[in-house]
């Protein structure tokens, strides 16, 4: 997977992540684990920049 692979998968999970918490509330379990996810793809880009 290259960066843009990982960056354009960071969008679409932030995007969810938005959708979610506009639906039901920032501190819903469905927000906090999909905040969970985007912060690995945010792990994996830094990651695969400092290699």
């Amino acid at each position: 997977m290259n960066s843009q692979d990982i960056q354009n998968e960071m969008e679409r999970q932030r995007l969810i992540l938005h959708q979610l918490a506009d639906e039901f509330g920032f501190l819903d379990e469905r927000v906090l684990v999909q905040s969970q996810k985007l912060d690995e793809w945010l792990n994996e880009y830094e990651r695969h920049k400092n290699n």
